[in-house]
């Protein structure tokens, strides 16, 4: 892994000295310079030129070059007077007319649960549709990995997703893992799905001809599995979790709020059971940090344990919201605090004392409200915290609102704009769960809106189908409608809620989001441009070159030589 360092403000100085503006020939609407003053002897980090590279500032501007020093943005504009601000020690690169982005952002992703719950072992199929390259990836990591070591794939995908329908065979997982046991979990098939060398170590060969298990039986594979991941150290859950990172560069994914997770899949009465303890807690991206390795943006809430006010009190004995720097951020309490959760609190005083508490506090907090009755009983215990101290300064959020299908309300929305607050709508009706949220409303409406996945275990993770999912409004499940026509964004609105509309749900509004001059070095190049590819190939999109806080962290294609 490649290192990655960024910088809050006042760390380093930004050179922010706006020269000129223009327009730039033959290039897309609104193109414009915008260059800071580098330093005369001593010239920016790192050059990027015959791009086209989306801004995503206010006016959509398109440029052809970009200078980064420091891990900031100190110049954007025409190529030949970027260049010009190259000295010996800055690294040029040709972009070779590829299309430029903004890192992308996912507002709600439960992504440190991988340096646990070991990326290094599982197979990901969320944007797999050929049965036969499934089975492929199953046999590649076979080879990868030492004999009787456990591979997993979760539920971010679904079985009507392949070009032949259906959970795989105990003969097809047989062929493509003769050594490896294996625990598959999907959207449209019950229990787990396993393989011959799975049931030989569960003891469960004589009893089990087709390797689908259910009850006490999905319980026992699940805790095999759990004890493998328990018998990693902390250092061999970093370079797990820095896989995973690595994975999600290639994708286009340069940061995420992380509302930490339960359990599931491998304890199936694990709903209401974080996951983040002991040893298993933080630790292991705080050593990525540590080792100057961590190469995304990550902040993240505690859940508490869903334990509600006895548990939050003695956690928050002594309150560190907010502690942290833009790489590494802890902010507060959420995604749950009440077992179960995603509903009206079943005692009201004790969510309000909840909701008090953390504002007195000034932790932030994010609440996990998908149906309209859910998020307006939220708010009206926020509305009263907000007396205690101003919310919006805090960072509060609903999350996953409208996986109801018909909420925000406009009278919810107007709710949230008024708080000040956030919300951070999940994608995972993408798989066809019919989960359809009032995308359009929301983006409208003016509120801290932050597109999000809410993986790995409900929804595909890649960024780009979020962006698909969004514009299409077509699920992964042919027989499964998406998003009404009424509720898509068009690529710019989805593309601005996937960027800079996240920078305030991430704490940093104004310094990430967007390609301009005083902010951090975080961008993507693409492998097709997604503003020209048809609709459907936008799902296909990656990054052939990514670069967080002006440092590279994956490079593939004809950049791969670069990749460090």
């Amino acid at each position: 892994m490649k290192s990655s360092t960024s910088h809050t403000r006042g760390w380093f100085p930004v050179f922010f000295v706006v020269a000129a503006v223009s327009l730039a020939p033959a290039a897309a609407p609104h193109e414009r310079e915008d260059e800071g003053d580098a330093e005369k002897n001593e010239g920016p980090d790192l050059v990027l030129h015959n791009g086209r590279i989306s801004t995503v500032d206010p006016v959509n501007s398109t440029v052809e070059a970009i200078a980064i020093k420091n891990g900031e943005i100190v110049a954007t504009g025409r190529n030949g007077r970027v260049r010009e601000l190259a000295r010996r020690n800055t690294q040029v690169i040709d972009l070779n007319r590829r299309r430029v982005l903004p890192g992308l952002i996912d507002g709600h992703l439960h992504g440190l649960r991988n340096g646990y719950h070991c990326f290094t072992q599982t197979v990901r199929l969320d944007n797999i549709f050929s049965r036969t390259q499934a089975l492929a990836l199953y046999a590649a990591k076979g080879r990868q990995l030492a004999a009787s070591t456990w591979i997993f794939t979760t539920a971010g995908w679904t079985v009507a997703q392949l070009d032949q329908p259906g959970m795989f065979t105990l003969a097809e997982l047989d062929a493509a893992l003769p050594a490896n046991p294996v625990f598959i979990v999907a959207s449209g098939a019950s229990g787990v799905q396993v393989n011959t060398r799975a049931l030989q170590l569960l003891g469960l060969l004589a009893s089990n001809p087709t390797g689908r298990l259910t009850g006490a039986a999905q319980a026992a594979a699940g805790a095999a599995v759990i004890a493998q991941f328990d018998a990693h150290s902390i250092d061999e859950q970093a370079n797990c979790l820095a896989d995973f990172i690595h994975a999600a560069n290639g994708l286009g994914l340069t940061a995420w709020n992380d509302p930490e997770g339960n359990q599931q899949p491998f304890n199936p009465a694990g709903s209401c059971l974080e996951f983040g303890v002991g040893q298993h807690d933080h630790q292991a991206v705080i050593q990525l940090r540590r080792d100057g390795r961590l190469n995304a943006r990550i902040v993240f809430h505690l859940m508490n344990n869903f334990s509600g006010l006895s548990q939050i009190l003695p956690d928050h004995r002594h309150p560190l919201g907010f502690m942290g720097d833009d790489m590494l951020r802890y902010l507060g309490v959420g995604e749950e605090v009440l077992c179960p959760g995603d509903q009206p609190a079943p005692v009201p005083a004790e969510y309000q004392a909840i909701a008090n508490f953390l504002a007195s506090n000034r932790l932030s907090f994010e609440n996990h409200a998908s149906a309209d009755a859910t998020q307006a009983a939220v708010l009206g215990f926020w509305e009263q915290a907000n007396k205690v101290h101003a919310i919006a300064d805090l960072h509060w959020s609903i999350a996953h609102p409208g996986n109801d299908g018909v909420s925000p309300t406009d009278a919810t929305l107007a709710r949230v704009k008024a708080l000040g607050v956030g919300m951070t709508p999940s994608t995972s009706g993408a798989l066809g769960s019919g989960r359809t949220p009032r995308f359009k409303s929301m983006f409208d409406s003016g509120i801290h809106l932050c597109l999000s996945t809410d993986a790995m275990n409900v929804a595909p993770y890649p960024p780009f189908v979020d962006l698909w999912y969004v514009i299409s409004g077509k699920s992964f499940n042919p027989a499964v409608p998406g998003v009404p026509v009424e509720q898509r964004l068009t690529r710019e609105e989805a593309l601005r809620g996937k960027t800079v509309r996240c920078a305030w749900n991430l704490v940093q509004d104004g310094r990430i989001g967007s390609l301009e001059v005083g902010k951090h070095g975080d961008l993507i190049v693409l492998s097709d441009d997604y503003f020209a590819v048809p609709t459907d190939d936008i799902r296909g999109l990656t990054s052939v070159l990514t670069i967080v806080g002006g440092r590279i962290v994956f490079a593939a294609a004809e950049f791969a030589r670069l990749d460090r």
